[in-house]
């Protein structure tokens, strides 16, 4: 059994610019034998040739501007939403590696023999709790120092 080919203007179609002359929007048809082609278009009010679109006027009158409106202002709200959390994300990466590449400089502070044997514990515990990768090499320094000068001295 043959029906009537029809077009379904999806309802989340939104501007593709500040005039609202030009919008993105999907246009279902079913054909005479059942067959649904879903189409993605960009529409815009006037036809090249400066005549009324009638694409235009059919998506109007099915979905309407409002609509569309709405459409456009929660898209851009889930897309400033998304930039936020790509951005969080990306912070947090960043500053697990830093905790990473610091946490690397300690173990390698504290695998240098002079460091691993000092008895200076102050200065060791301080290593240990140092926040950033330049902590860490002035106290590796301050405790290496320390060696070679009683090693001048000839004190241990």
């Amino acid at each position: 059994m043959m029906t009537e080919a029809s077009r379904v203007w999806m309802d989340n179609a939104y501007w593709e610019n500040y005039q609202q002359d030009k919008v993105k929007c999907i246009l279902m048809i079913v054909d005479e034998n059942g067959v649904t082609t879903n189409q993605q278009l960009t529409l815009t009010k006037t036809a090249v040739d400066g005549s009324e679109n009638t694409d235009w006027l059919e998506l109007m009158d099915q979905v309407g501007a409002d609509k569309i409106t709405a459409n456009t202002t929660e898209r851009a709200e889930l897309k400033q939403d998304q930039r936020k959390k790509e951005e969080q994300e990306k912070n947090e990466k960043e500053r697990a590696q830093a905790l990473h590449r610091l946490f690397e400089a300690k173990i390698q502070a504290f695998e240098i023999d002079t460091i691993k044997n000092s008895t200076n514990r102050v200065l060791k515990s301080k290593l240990r709790k140092a926040q950033n990768l330049i902590e860490v090499n002035v106290y590796s320094m301050m405790i290496i120092m320390e060696d070679i000068n009683n090693a001048e001295s000839g004190t241990d």
